[in-house]
């Protein structure tokens, strides 16, 4: 398997290919299929995020925004059984960041964000992005939550990379719900001071997550796969 580099992106058609001689030996084998189906679907989304954001308009890259998140959904998204139906987002995301840099032994993503660190300081401390905000609105009652950058910084800095991604991919999660649930235009230059700090962390982390799903997949523990595929003649 070749070595990818950390801290910076990388495209779909590298993690593939890094990907293959591992995804041919488990088909050969036909074990993890449920992996499979994730990382497949993961890099689909990747690179179809790519494709929105290579025509450099502010409307591709809300849309590369949300096909990287897709792709991230992809590999933490996990099936209640009881309520039959998706888990919640946030219960999903909180197990997978911790499994998911549990075994980061390369510290791909504690370097990710540490190689972002404005763009993440930038997201954390916009008022916008904080649920409280929209309820009230005063900046005044808003203000101790800039707090959030400076634990990011000191979660980081102790090693405690789990929960420095969360805190990241919820206010992450906020601008996705936001586009699309239609509650930004796309493409408006209004809310640009988010979207592109934003875009350029997501660019990076997405694919790096993705790699490290890649090569310590097999020792993650992950939920029941949503929406597993379906052999063309299962309804026949």
């Amino acid at each position: 398997m070749t070595t990818l580099p950390t801290g910076e992106q990388l495209t779909a058609a590298i993690l593939r290919d890094h990907w293959k001689p591992t995804r041919d030996r488990l088909v050969r084998e036909d074990s993890e299929n449920d992996l499979r189906v994730r990382i497949h679907r993961a890099c689909a989304a990747l690179r179809q995020g790519e494709r929105a954001e290579s025509d450099g308009t502010a409307e591709g890259q809300d849309a590369s925004i949300v096909f990287r998140w897709v792709a991230l959904n992809a590999l933490y998204g996990d099936w209640d059984w009881d309520a039959g139906m998706p888990a919640r987002d946030r219960q999903s995301l909180d197990r997978f960041t911790s499994e998911v840099t549990r075994v980061d032994t390369e510290k791909r993503i504690r370097q990710t964000l540490e190689a972002h660190a404005e763009d993440a300081r930038a997201l954390l401390e916009s008022p916008f992005l904080i649920e409280r905000f929209w309820r009230d609105g005063e900046w005044d009652q808003i203000r101790p939550r800039r707090g959030r950058a400076r634990t990011f910084n000191e979660e980081l800095r102790d090693e405690r990379t789990g929960a420095a991604l969360h805190r990241i991919l919820m206010v992450l999660y906020f601008l996705r719900c936001q586009i699309v649930h239609g509650g930004a235009t796309m493409g408006s230059s209004v809310n640009r001071v988010t979207v592109d700090p934003a875009a350029r962390l997501l660019r990076a982390l997405s694919g790096q997550i993705i790699a490290v799903s890649m090569n310590q997949g097999l020792e993650m523990g992950w939920g029941e796969l949503c929406y597993p595929p379906v052999p063309g003649d299962a309804l026949s």
